[in-house]
């Protein structure tokens, strides 16, 4: 490690041990997203950020390049809408047809929406929330995997959330009546999103408990494909605890813009100390295949990251499979990069 702290900063990644290595950041343009890409840039790495405007987006990497000294061609953008399956589908095609058979070290599923007021729903006629949050990554890490997997040690971090804690169903994620009653639609007369029945942070809470399943899903096919570990993919989960990530505004129950950012400025740590938990499950040789890493302080809050203890629901296989079966169906996604062998 390039400190002698016993905790985990940004000083830990040596310099320059990033060179050549290739990370994508969903969620770049702004917050965590974006203060983990200047540490991933100001280390060496190649970063493409990506986020659905692409002024935000041209405005996030000019400020890396001038944070990191980074050359312009160690900094790429692209737009990326995460509610839409065939924005999803365009960046991947894209990314396949410029980048080809150049590996891939790192996706960071970081983008997310959190608690809409009202009911929204996404061009494929999912909840928006849970399109954006987990349906829309589930299916960029299929379209990725190729590429992750042509790389040794690479990684695929989700970020999730303390609220994943918060959902009363049995499951964490309400899956268990997928194919019955598909709760992600919110079509009327679905499930438990009929008119009046939409609850924003119920739903928020199961699309982070989402992340997680996910990612333990993903570790066990891994691991039974063959593909896990320093020869393979590992999936890692983190968090920024209570920080300033910009998701707080989208909610109207917290007062609006002005609530948050005055909650933000009284009780959030900064952008930059929330970004440590996904730098150190993306880079970091002690993050290890499904662990939850966030802030180490008060209730895993605010802090320096190590690894934390998630809901004991997360550690639901059954509800992950679940959950894996039922994100396939819903967006299409072709696994079948985990059934070819490894190339020798």
């Amino acid at each position: 490690m390039g400190a002698s702290s016993s905790h985990f900063s940004a000083a830990s990644v040596p310099d320059g041990s990033l060179a050549g290595k290739r990370i994508v950041i969903t969620g770049g343009s702004s917050g965590i997203g974006l203060e983990a890409a200047k540490v991933f840039a100001a280390k060496g790495a190649k970063v493409l950020l990506t986020s659905r405007s692409q002024p935000r987006l041209d405005a996030a990497a000019e400020e890396v390049r001038k944070a990191t000294g980074a050359a312009d061609d160690r900094v790429e953008t692209r737009p990326l809408d995460l509610s839409s399956f065939r924005s999803v589908n365009e960046f991947a095609d894209w990314y396949v047809e410029t980048h080809g058979e150049k590996p891939l070290h790192v996706l960071l599923n970081n983008a997310g929406v959190m608690a809409f007021p009202d009911r929204r729903e996404s061009a494929d006629g999912f909840e928006m929330q849970m399109a954006t949050n987990h349906l829309g990554h589930f299916l960029l890490t299929a379209r990725m995997l190729p590429s992750l997997l042509r790389t040794a040690g690479s990684r695929v971090v989700n970020v999730s959330s303390m609220a994943h804690q918060w959902p009363a169903d049995a499951d964490g994620t309400g899956i268990s009546d997928a194919v019955a009653k598909d709760p992600f639609r919110v079509a009327a007369a679905s499930g438990g999103f009929a008119a009046g029945q939409y609850e924003p942070w119920k739903q928020y809470a199961r699309t982070k408990m989402a992340n997680l399943h996910f990612t333990l899903e993903l570790n066990r096919r891994l691991e039974a494909a063959g593909r896990a570990g320093a020869a393979g993919v590992t999936a890692i989960s983190a968090h920024p605890g209570y920080s300033a990530t910009g998701l707080q505004a989208t909610s109207g129950s917290m007062g609006g813009s002005v609530g948050a950012a005055i909650g933000n400025a009284l009780f959030a740590q900064s952008a930059a100390m929330g970004a440590l938990p996904l730098v150190m499950a993306s880079v970091s040789p002690d993050a290890a295949a499904g662990q939850y890493i966030g802030p180490s302080g008060t209730n895993n809050m605010w802090g320096y990251p190590s690894a934390n203890t998630p809901d004991p629901r997360a550690f639901r296989a059954d509800a992950a499979e679940k959950l894996w079966d039922a994100s396939t169906a819903l967006t299409g996604a072709d696994w079948s990069a985990l059934d070819a062998p490894p190339r020798s």
